[in-house]
């Protein structure tokens, strides 16, 4: 990858996260719904990653 795809990814990831705290505090139950998802992305991402 170069580093033009890094910057992207890296926006678009935080552009997510900023939207899951935004979405967490207007409505707390969906938030932590959203939050178990990311975790359990993040989890099998890493899982199948090795």
């Amino acid at each position: 990858m170069n580093d033009d795809q890094i910057s992207v990814r890296t926006v678009v990831l935080l552009l997510v996260g900023a939207l899951t705290v935004v979405v967490a505090v207007r409505d707390p139950e969906l938030g932590v719904a959203i939050g178990i998802g990311v975790v359990v992305v993040t989890l099998l991402h890493q899982l199948m990653g090795k």
